[in-house]
């Protein structure tokens, strides 16, 4: 991957994880950053260790006494990582379970403190998307973060390969497993990540942390590699070489740890570029990791902006009104026909402030959800490469109406040319209550063409099918008969 399209995706993710986070109710949200890492040790066969590393502001957890005979309050949070295929199918999950004491309430409501932790999980290669959703077990408020299209590529195993550079706020080996959080340990060094690669202009240092695969290593001999560290500008230009260094190998995976001293840097996106040389055979590899620095006033700045940020006032006029598409009544549909922009504007405004689901806060948080919604519409189920028609697909239509299954079920209908089918199931709406997808036409666009939802289709031959048990369905991951 060359440098320029790093810094694109770089931003890009940053953008996407700030504006994730507004989709939750005030008064529920939990401010969660999120970043990733991907770790191909060949090791791992054809699975990669990707490891989705988060942060949360302490003050924003509740915390309170379990046991009187304890005078420590406690907060317990729940981070599950949920992976999507292609097709916006569920693939696998991982979660965390973790806590925290304080001595008090006083310390508890402390501000500026910040909690990290990270969940794993093994990805065999592919393209996904995931949302990571953080969960205070005693406020139930909660965060979310959606990481759009990512891939996996297979570990290489006849090269020297680097991972992912891992940025970090702090990186130092470890002398004492006490009082750290064990999942933030690897190779014998603690790692505070910093999640989405952004420091502050009062940051002194950026650490780094990543490995190198497939090096040459015979125990008898004396094996060398050599590792060069560089950080370019955001048009890939030299900025500063920081050196090389050498090392023997103790085996044929390497850990690369180093610290970049960015005192008096000036605001902008860096590019930290790091080759690893096996002396042996003098082959490379090279592995870029971009971040970026701002000012201590630019990022109170940014945090008041997000606080009061509404990806509703950037849509424009046509989207607002494929947004409520499926909302208004025949009547409504016909009125806003009539109407120019600026009437369009006015009458949509009127309608959120009338259907607003929360009045006594200052966002529009069931507006905020059908957007979340109409955005993975149309990156899941577009069928042109502007991807934005897949709102109005049938698979957008259900997301958007109805709101996230519960559960998704590939299936394939043997006696009807083997038919790719996906039964959506919505558990929470109502026990039992489906929609049944098949790609008629096989060109990836799933049709809907049977539900038991009221008002929805209804075919008779796939209810048939269903009663015949050709198609076994209800059943779940979790079931146990």
């Amino acid at each position: 991957m060359k440098p320029k399209s790093i810094v694109f995706s770089f931003v890009s993710v940053v953008c996407l994880l700030v504006s994730f986070t507004m989709s939750t109710r005030a008064a529920e949200r939990l401010t969660l950053y999120g970043g990733m890492t991907v770790y191909p040790n060949p090791e791992y066969d054809s699975m990669s260790l990707v490891e989705f590393s988060f942060s949360l502001n302490r003050h924003e957890l509740e915390f309170y006494q379990p046991m009187t005979t304890d005078s420590l309050y406690y907060a317990r949070v729940f981070a599950q990582l949920d992976l999507f295929g292609t097709r916006g199918a569920a693939v696998d999950s991982a979660a965390t379970l973790f806590s925290l004491r304080v001595k008090d309430r006083s310390e508890a409501l402390k501000t500026g403190i910040r909690v990290f932790n990270k969940v794993s999980i093994f990805i065999p290669p592919g393209i996904y998307s995931a949302r990571l959703t953080v969960i205070d077990a005693a406020s139930k408020k909660k965060g979310e973060c959606f990481y759009n299209s990512f891939n996996v590529l297979p570990p290489v195993k006849n090269r020297v390969a680097l991972s992912n550079v891992c940025l970090a706020y702090s990186v130092s080996s470890v002398t004492d497993t006490m009082n750290i959080n064990r999942r933030l340990m690897k190779n014998g060094f603690y790692i505070i990540p910093n999640p989405i690669s952004t420091f502050g202009s009062d940051d002194s240092a950026v650490y780094l942390y990543a490995e190198a695969y497939n090096l040459s290593f015979e125990p008898a001999d004396d094996h060398r590699v050599e590792f060069s560290l560089a950080v370019l500008m955001r048009d890939s230009s030299l900025f500063r070489s920081l050196g090389t260094r050498s090392a023997s190998t103790t085996g044929k995976t390497a850990v690369v740890v180093d610290s970049i001293d960015i005192a008096g840097w000036p605001a902008d996106i860096y590019i930290t570029r790091l080759i690893v040389r096996d002396i042996s055979t003098s082959l490379a590899d090279t592995a870029f990791g971009p971040f970026q620095i701002i000012s201590v006033d630019e990022l109170a700045k940014r945090r008041e902006e997000r606080s009061g940020f509404d990806p509703y006032d950037t849509m424009s006029v046509e989207s607002r009104v494929r947004l409520v598409t499926y909302l208004l009544t025949p009547h409504e549909k016909q009125t806003l026909a009539r109407l120019g922009d600026s009437a369009r504007i006015t009458y949509l405004d009127q309608y959120w402030k009338e259907h607003d689901e929360f009045p006594e806060t200052p966002e529009i948080e069931n507006r905020l959800d059908l957007i979340q919604r109409f955005e993975d519409a149309n990156r899941l189920y577009s069928t042109n490469h502007a991807k934005n028609n897949g709102w109005n697909s049938h698979m957008g239509r259900i997301l958007m109406q109805y709101g996230r299954p519960s559960y998704i079920e590939d299936k394939t209908a043997e006696w009807v040319n083997s038919l790719p089918m996906q039964i959506w199931y919505y558990w929470e709406r109502e026990q039992g209550k489906f929609f049944l997808f098949a790609d008629q036409y096989h060109d990836f666009d799933f049709r809907l063409v049977h539900s038991n939802v009221d008002g929805e289709i209804y075919d008779k031959n796939w209810q048939q099918a269903l009663d015949a048990g050709w198609i076994e369905i209800g059943k779940t991951p979790f079931s146990t008969d």
